[in-house]
């Protein structure tokens, strides 16, 4: 976007969305934007394929294969430690991890920032379940997973067939996770 100051053009890389709710304007950096208000969508057929064939790295730097997870119920969590509604939103999934660990469903977050961010991040809130850093490959893993716009926070669930049952971009209403994964615990 180009903006004229007097006798000054200036550039202006933005991203500009527009809701009934709210107007979100978000610098472009690195191609990542803050999302809009959440929408849920149930899923039209994603494929998984690509998630289980990633690998991400956690806090000793170790690749962790994602397709560790398949046959459990699964939220993917992507998000930044820079990002408001993200921060947000971690308390709720510490609560839903805790809950529901035991009948094999699992919070894995899936960080697009720097790892030591990340790592301190998680010990000020004591987060309980897996988190992996990634960068620019983790905003692509997430569009394929459904994510047109490349926006944080991201939230995939997949059931324990490896099916994508919903997908929320940006900050969920309190809540609504949870009532999506109980019907899907059996």
């Amino acid at each position: 976007m180009m903006i004229r100051a007097g006798r000054f053009i200036v550039k202006v890389a933005t991203i500009l969305t527009l809701t009934s709710a709210s107007l979100v304007l978000a610098p472009i950096s690195s191609g990542i934007a803050a999302a809009p208000p959440a929408t849920v969508e149930s899923s039209s057929p994603i494929s998984t394929d690509p998630l289980f064939s990633s690998s991400f790295k956690d806090f000793n730097r170790k690749m962790q294969p994602l397709d560790q997870y398949k046959g459990k119920l699964i939220v993917v969590y992507f998000w930044a430690t820079w990002c408001a509604p993200c921060r947000a939103e971690v308390p709720e999934l510490i609560a839903l991890h805790e809950k529901y660990k035991s009948r094999d469903a699992v919070v894995v977050g899936i960080a697009v920032d720097q790892a030591d961010k990340v790592e301190k991040f998680a010990k000020e809130l004591g987060i309980n379940y897996p988190l992996l850093v990634g960068g620019n490959e983790a905003i692509d893993l997430s569009k394929k997973l459904g994510n047109r716009i490349g926006g944080l926070p991201f939230t995939v669930i997949i059931d324990r067939q490896g099916n994508v049952v919903a997908k929320v971009l940006g900050e969920t209403p309190k809540g609504k996770l949870e009532g999506i994964l109980k019907p899907l615990l059996g």
